[in-house]
């Protein structure tokens, strides 16, 4: 006795023109569909929220007459760049290499290193001597505001360009209640032309006996305009 089915085969599913049964609670347009994922919506929240700013950042406003149409923020710069004030490009640099022996607020450290702030060194009109110290350094012992320091300090004059040691000692002649002009770098390009050949550290004994020069101010005064030719005419007045 053969056990298959006398019916002929067909396809699995409902029958053609027949729609298939609905569930208990849902009506017969719901049959056979599934919800939404929930990754395709955060998939198309992101899309929308992506093309709306899109469009506000690019649209120029949908203004025909705007050419760049990303917008800009805050006031156009005109005019020349402004140069950085030497006192915070030294402040900044003393601050890397200095604070540690001559402390933030520039009183040093008791018997140690001397303070700057103050400092009859710091503070001269023998600004010669002062750049001639940062550059090859100094051994103690020194006196500095009646008290003596015997250390040392090293020199500094291959890790600053001449522009970085006069912000650094304007910086330093400015602050802590010092209040003695600017170093600007013809003084310390002089110097350090003066001093190039020099191996050691400074004693004081040696700077005593370097003649004092105010090499700052002389480099800050402007150039004499040179004198008339002794043929020249005189100038005419009407």
């Amino acid at each position: 006795m053969s056990l298959e089915s006398s019916e002929p085969n067909r396809p699995y599913g409902p029958e053609p023109g027949h729609s298939p049964e609905a569930a208990p609670g849902r009506s017969p347009l719901d049959a056979g569909s599934a919800p939404v994922p929930a990754w395709f919506l955060g998939v198309l929240a992101v899309a929308v929220f992506w093309t709306g700013a899109y469009l506000f950042t690019y649209s120029g406003g949908f203004d025909s007459s705007v050419f760049d149409f990303k917008p800009k923020y805050g006031a156009a710069a005109s005019g020349p760049a402004v140069p950085p004030d030497p006192k915070e490009v030294g402040r900044k640099l003393f601050s890397a290499n200095c604070i540690t022996c001559h402390q933030a607020n520039g009183q040093g450290v008791a018997g140690q290193f001397p303070p700057l702030a103050g400092s009859e060194w710091v503070n001269s009109d023998a600004t010669n001597r002062l750049i001639a110290i940062v550059l090859k350094g100094l051994q103690g012992p020194v006196q500095v505001k009646g008290q003596a320091y015997n250390n040392a300090m090293q020199a500094w004059e291959a890790q600053y360009t001449d522009q970085q040691f006069a912000a650094i000692l304007t910086y330093v002649r400015s602050d802590w209640g010092n209040t003695a002009p600017p170093i600007p770098p013809e003084a310390v390009k002089q110097v350090r032309e003066q001093v190039k050949d020099r191996k050691e550290q400074w004693t004081m004994a040696e700077l005593q006996k370097m003649p004092a020069q105010d090499v700052a101010k002389n480099a800050a005064a402007p150039a004499a305009k040179p004198a008339a030719p002794a043929n020249a005419p005189a100038a005419q007045t009407k």
